[in-house]
């Protein structure tokens, strides 16, 4: 097993944990333990708790193994899409997804799901944290590693390059390593405007999971996205060096289009 399965494996045991730790201090269902929270923010606890719980342990149950047959690929990671959709939608999370780039005391990048759909200053985000909890409603939400973050981290393995060392005006060019180095994504192209960002993707491999995923609910895109658009969108955050807010988010044809705010 080697490092990186080693440190995958060790966040989703971390989610798992986490979520059983928020059911827990949420005192909904161990009455016996005073927490003295406010009622909504013990049932955001209750219901994140759940659904962090649930990803770390389909995570880990899902893509543990060291190898897995090609034709099998698909359906296990529209599986995956499918339930982390249904559980972000059950904690009822609102706002769209804002990719994070690593810095200071984020050792490394997230993406950030604020419960309501209001434009709040970022809360303070390290690794180890999953459930953010403010002092009121608007601020608390879910910070996870972005699915396609992995996908990132291995071309620039195997480039020798990292993504956060180009300028933001070479992010066409940039975000081209991904799709040539991957095999899995068809074109990517680019454009930026000001503190806008302007994203076109054409997926290959992942096609199918794409569209299934946007069927499901075309919210998931916005919230996070499937592996393809997530490692893209990784990416694009590594190479601004500023969060990213997914303004907008559409899929027709076979392309997925992306609006981001930089942050």
């Amino acid at each position: 097993m080697d490092r990186g399965e080693v440190l995958r494996k060790a966040v989703w045991i971390s989610l798992a944990l986490s979520g059983a730790a928020m059911i827990l201090i949420s005192g909904k269902l161990v009455p016996w333990i005073e927490v003295g929270l406010p009622g909504r923010t013990a049932e955001f606890l209750l219901r994140s708790g759940f659904g962090v719980m649930l990803i770390g342990i389909l995570s880990l149950f899902l893509f543990s193994g060291r190898w897995v047959p090609g034709e099998l690929v698909d359906p296990i990671v529209l599986d995956h899409d499918r339930n982390i959709g249904r559980l972000v939608g059950a904690m009822e999370l609102k706002g769209n997804g804002i990719y994070i780039p690593a810095g200071g005391r984020l050792k490394e990048e997230r993406v950030y799901v604020p419960a309501e759909d209001k434009k709040l200053p970022l809360p303070r985000l390290i690794a180890e944290q999953v459930l953010i909890v403010g002092t009121t409603g608007p601020s608390m939400g879910i910070s996870m590693v972005p699915p396609g973050s992995g996908l990132v981290d291995r071309i620039e393995r195997d480039t020798g390059r990292k993504f956060a060392g180009e300028e933001l005006a070479d992010l066409p060019e940039a975000l081209e390593r991904l799709s040539k180095g991957s095999g899995l994504i068809r074109s990517i192209s680019a454009r930026v405007k000001g503190d806008r960002i302007f994203l076109e993707i054409v997926h290959s491999r992942f096609r199918e999971v794409c569209e299934e995923s946007w069927k499901m609910d075309p919210m998931f895109h916005a919230r996070i996205g499937c592996p393809g658009c997530s490692a893209v969108l990784s990416a694009a955050a590594r190479v601004s060096k500023s969060p990213l807010r997914i303004e907008s988010v559409e899929h027709k044809g076979g392309k997925v289009t992306y609006e981001l705010e930089r942050w």
